[in-house]
């Protein structure tokens, strides 16, 4: 089973993916969170940044390309080419309103006319391997079965598939009967992403869809930062984990002080992330209570440091 770090905007930045992989554990694959081209321009140059060979030490990320044309996507490849990149992945998926309205995302997928036309002119050129990930349509699975043929047409280094449709954002049930059905009729290799939050979970994937040997997990992992452990069949001492945990917080500290100017950034950054990690603890919710009321970073480690020592 190969293993792979879900792109969370926001959240699994350079930051994260080094301290995890450093103090944690390593990944078969990470995805950087996408890289969004408008109007010939960078949407925020600060994502570019993720991708510097500086900032990936201890991992070797996937660039994932947000856009819907070919332009965009050739001044995403150039900067991936510059940073010597070989394989990028190309964002079908993502829920968000904000970036389905522009046809961005999970808002491409009811255009396969649209996709059809962006993987030839990308095929056409490209020197880099390509990935997709994506949802099983935005708003009906009949707009994925429309795309079978096309992704079929291409030779994709794989094919990611969120279990649920675009609509859905993050609600509901993962669709596993239509995930099943539609990747045995892709011909790339398959990887299983959605609602991955324990070992029972990858158990069960394993057990309806035994041909699907990678799986990409987001918030599994923030929740519960040794569920990579346990699906490695890992064995961790109570002390191990309190030394790990400690070590990447110190690390996630310390490479946040180097990106944001002012404690406040700092805090707010740091905050985010515990708003999945807290479940991880028993007495999770009063932590994070603690972590948004504290104003310093001085109390912010006083809660976090005392909350591992105690897990």
């Amino acid at each position: 089973m190969e293993i792979y770090l879900a792109p969370l905007q926001g959240l699994t930045d350079w930051i994260f993916r080094e301290s995890f992989s450093e103090h944690i554990g390593q990944f078969d694959k990470t995805f950087t969170p996408f890289v969004r081209v408008q109007n010939d321009e960078f949407f925020r140059p600060s994502q570019c940044n993720d991708l510097i060979p500086a900032h990936n030490v201890f991992q070797n990320p996937v660039p994932q390309f947000l856009g819907n044309d070919f332009e965009s996507f050739k001044k995403f490849e150039d900067l991936c080419l510059q940073n010597d990149y070989k394989e990028v992945n190309i964002n079908m998926g993502c829920p968000f309103p904000i970036v389905v309205k522009k046809g961005m995302g999970a808002g491409i997928l009811p255009n396969s006319a649209q996709i059809a036309q962006l993987m030839e002119a990308i095929f056409s050129t490209t020197k880099l391997n390509i990935s997709i990930k994506c949802r099983l349509g935005l708003d009906n699975t009949a707009e994925f079965e429309h795309l079978i043929p096309i992704f079929n047409s291409y030779p994709l280094s794989e094919v990611i598939i969120h279990a649920r449709l675009g609509k859905q954002q993050y609600k509901g049930e993962v669709n596993m009967e239509a995930f099943g059905k539609y990747a045995a009729l892709l011909k790339h290799p398959i990887c299983y992403n959605g609602d991955i939050l324990s070992l029972k979970d990858v158990e069960q994937i394993e057990t309806l869809t035994p041909n699907v040997s990678r799986i990409m997990i987001g918030r599994g992992i923030l929740q519960n930062p040794f569920l990579l452990a346990e699906i490695k069949r890992q064995e961790l001492t109570r002390d191990a984990k309190v030394k790990m945990l400690r070590d990447f917080h110190i690390s996630i500290i310390e490479r946040c002080k180097e990106k944001y100017a002012g404690n406040l950034n700092l805090l707010r950054r740091l905050e985010e992330m515990w708003s999945y990690h807290y479940e991880g603890f028993e007495d999770g919710k009063k932590i994070f209570k603690q972590i948004k009321k504290a104003n310093t970073l001085e109390k912010y480690e006083g809660v976090i440091f005392k909350a591992i020592n105690e897990m």
